[in-house]
């Protein structure tokens, strides 16, 4: 039971162990590089792809969490959501807050690419519930990101009340992370919702703001490119001097435009196409709209162009613009519809998710019921059979105690027996036959009892057999006197003799090679017999009244003579071999 202990140990340990070292540098490494080189730690976590499987489940998942992650920085096909659902039921139970954080947040953008909107957000918002912002290692880098793609999904959604929500506190936690340039994003996207809502002053407000703030913290284009929902508020309150300067400012300033002002962002041409009009510049609006018209936006240009040939009243592109005019109504109809479509799709999926997600909850349950039951019943059969080994242990030694006892006093006593018949014989004659039938007697019985004590000694294994002998009566006597007293008591010669006796009966070989064959001084073999049963140095001087340096000198000579060693330091263990 001992050794099957220590080998359950052993594997415990060798198995919590197991993680290559190689793999946990190259996820250390891939994780200090994903936020500035996403790529790079992409390539890292490919090259420990085929080592995962052999690496502990703590390994597995933290490697599951980087690829995803890397992944939706590259935008690059993020796992399954069933797959990826592991990976979060095991940090909900093992994770540290920012890991639950992480693993929701991207479980959350799994279901946005997936079109699932309820369900992502959903996720975003159990991710932002498991954030620990009270504490000083709280990840606020991935919890303003998580805000961030609310915000996106409540755009999509046309919540802009919500988009609002959460864009506000995507700029508190940027600048809970240091992050001044998504701060001042956070303000200046606040535009677009208040534009939406038709919230003039605080659209001026955030522009204004979020300008400014570009401006101080070094961000010149950006601060010029803010303008847009100003410049159409000023068109269409005709203060065309007002939406000309901004115009001027976006189109010199923010770097997207280039040498001949052409626009990187295509819609830009509706703005100026609007602007034209309002000058009554009706040629260059015209063609800020065929270009509006070459980059897609189907029906802004139709509008737009319908309003230019409405105003030069030309009869037969008004009837063509008008009807291209609700064809593309019609065409952005059809799309909102399909839209609506997939939100509906979208609706059902999350409602059907809900149910698998309370099937799934109610299995976990059950299942940690049943690992809960399987845990207790463990630890109460552990605690049956340690408790019945300690028992069995206790009376165990017990046992070899008292056999040790009971066969080194018998041994004794038969030899105290033989000696004191020698005695009678001589001193008696034939005068007293009684009296040595009496001992002859006694002799013979003692020598069936040692004969029945030997028999157990022999079924003892070499350990047991050695703990007997340490605990036979003569032994334990030497380590009484052995402790300091007030009034010393040093072993006499027949407490030596006892000794002699029970090792030429319990430790033959050591009877025979080094009492009998060597002839040691008195010293020397006092000291070999006690180191033999593991007495300290400090103990043997004690109980020969000598120094304990005396003692290391003797064992270092004893040493050489018996085995040709130079130290005393492995007499012990050349003894014990004996």
């Amino acid at each position: 039971m001992k050794h099957l202990y220590i080998i359950l140990i052993t594997t415990l340990l060798l198995s919590a162990c197991a993680d290559d070292r190689r793999v946990v540098s190259l996820l250390d490494h891939a994780e200090t590089l994903m936020d500035s080189l996403p790529d790079s730690a992409h390539t890292l976590l490919m090259e420990a792809d085929s080592l995962i499987p052999r690496q502990s489940e703590q390994t597995c998942m933290r490697h599951a969490v980087l690829m995803a992650e890397a992944n939706n920085k590259l935008y690059l096909p993020l796992p399954p959501d069933t797959i990826f659902q592991e990976v979060v039921d095991y940090y909900d139970h093992h994770g540290t807050p920012n890991q639950q954080l992480k693993a929701h947040y991207l479980l959350g953008c799994i279901y946005r690419d997936r079109g699932e909107v309820p369900m992502a957000l959903q996720c975003y918002e159990d991710a932002v519930e498991k954030a620990d912002t009270l504490s000083a290692d709280c990840d606020y880098n991935t919890l303003f990101r998580i805000y961030g793609q609310m915000a996106e999904l409540f755009r999509a959604q046309y919540l802009p009340e919500e988009e609002l929500k959460a864009l506000r506190k995507y700029s508190y936690y940027a600048s809970k992370a240091n992050d001044m340039f998504s701060y001042i994003k956070g303000i200046e996207l606040m535009v677009v919702p208040y534009f939406a809502m038709r919230d003039t002053i605080q659209v001026f407000h955030y522009t204004t703001q979020s300008a400014q703030l570009y401006k101080k913290y070094g961000y010149p284009q950006e601060a010029a490119n803010v303008y847009h929902e100003m410049i159409d508020i000023y068109i269409g309150t005709s203060q065309y001097e007002k939406a000309k300067e901004l115009m001027h400012i976006c189109e010199t300033e923010s770097g997207l435009f280039d040498s001949i002002g052409t626009p990187t962002n295509k819609h830009y041409y509706y703005l100026r196409g609007l602007y034209y009009e309002g000058v009554n510049c009706p040629d260059s609006a015209e063609i800020s709209y065929r270009h509006l018209l070459e980059a897609g936006y189907k029906y802004d240009a139709y509008k737009g162009l319908l309003s230019i040939f409405t105003t030069k009243k030309n009869t037969d592109s008004i009837v063509k613009y008008s009807f291209l005019c609700e064809e593309g109504l019609e065409t952005i109809l059809s799309e909102n519809q399909m839209e609506a479509t997939i939100k509906f799709s979208s609706m059902y999926n999350y409602t059907r998710h809900q149910k698998i997600a309370e099937a799934k909850k109610k299995e976990a349950e059950n299942e940690r019921r049943a690992k809960w039951e399987i845990c207790i019943i463990s630890l109460l059969l552990i605690g049956f059979v340690t408790s019945n080994y300690i028992k069995y242990r206790k009376k165990k030694n017990a046992q070899i105690r008292q056999i040790g006892i009971d066969y080194t006093n018998a041994v004794v006593k038969f030899s105290q027996a033989k000696e004191e018949l020698l005695v009678l014989q001589d001193s008696y004659n034939d005068l007293k036959e009684n009296v040595l039938v009496i001992k002859q007697q006694e002799i013979e019985q003692l020598n069936i009892l040692i004969q029945e004590y030997h028999k157990k000694y022999d079924a003892l294994e070499s350990g047991e057999k050695e703990q007997a002998l340490r605990e036979s009566e003569i032994v334990q006597t030497f380590k009484d006197m052995a402790r300091p007293k007030l009034h010393p008591v040093l072993p006499c010669e027949n407490d030596w003799g006892k000794l002699t006796i029970i090792l030429q009966q319990c430790a033959p070989l050591f009877y025979q090679k080094v009492i009998r064959e060597h002839h040691l001084s008195g010293q020397e073999l006092q000291t070999t017999i006690l180191t033999r049963l593991h007495f300290s140095p400090g103990e043997i001087a004690y109980l020969l009244n000598t120094s304990p340096q005396r003692i290391t000198n003797v064992k270092k000579r004893v040493n050489q003579k018996l085995y040709g060693a130079e130290s005393a330091a492995t007499l012990s263990k050349n003894l014990e071999k004996e």
